[in-house]
Parts: structure tokens; C-alpha cells; sequence
């Protein structure tokens, strides 16, 4: 059974994966989603990562691993010029993405050797 609050219709009449449900499939899938709570595909303002600790499985495609890298690269280039107003959002960003990143290169390492998730 789907949970109502799974898709959200937008203006033009298409599905959107809510951000609820993007939690609990558990894994960015590097489609770009636009309620992803791993990565800031759109450069929203406006959004807050997913709390590290939410985070039960990491399953990803080198699609995703690609785009976090170049997302943590243009957020700490913001880091060294920007202001001391977005520096907050810019650290807190930078730290999720290297902890999304360390935890993704963890468990590809694990998964060629044998391991689990």
C-alpha cells in the first residue's frame, strides 16, 4: 500500500516524490530528484539535508557519489568568498556532503570486498 503523502501532483499535473518518501526509500537514487534529501540538486535556498543520523542505508549510484562531489566542491569554493552571513549554511552543508561521501566510500569499499550495505 502507498502512503498518500508519497507523491506530491504539481502544477503541470506531474508526480513528485515527496521528501518523506525519498527518507524512507533510504538512498539517493541520482535522478535528480526534486525533494532529495541527500544532495541539493536544485541549489535551493531554502534546503536542509537530511540529518546524518536518518541516513539507514547507502546504496548509490556513481551518478550520486559524481554530483555530491562537485556540490561539495562548489560549496566550499562559496566557503572561501562568501559572507559571514551564509557561512553557517555553507559549513553545515560542506559537513554533510563529506559525511555522505565518507559513509558512500565506506560501504563501496565493503560491498567489493564481500561486505553488506
Amino acid at each position: 500500500m502507498v502512503d498518500q503523502d508519497d507523491w506530491i501532483v504539481d502544477a503541470s499535473g506531474f508526480y513528485v516524490a515527496s521528501r518523506s518518501f525519498l527518507m524512507r526509500r533510504g538512498f539517493c537514487c541520482a535522478n535528480q530528484c526534486r525533494n532529495c534529501p541527500y544532495i541539493n540538486w536544485r541549489n535551493s535556498p531554502t534546503w536542509e539535508p537530511l540529518p546524518a543520523e536518518a541516513v539507514h542505508e547507502a546504496n548509490v549510484s556513481p551518478k550520486a557519489i559524481e554530483g555530491a562531489r562537485k556540490a561539495l566542491a562548489e560549496i566550499e569554493r562559496q566557503l572561501r568568498r562568501g559572507s559571514q552571513a551564509t557561512k553557517a549554511r555553507h559549513q553545515g552543508l560542506a559537513a554533510h556532503y563529506r559525511w555522505l561521501l565518507e559513509r558512500w566510500n565506506a560501504v563501496q569499499g565493503n560491498s567489493s570486498e564481500g561486505g553488506g550495505k
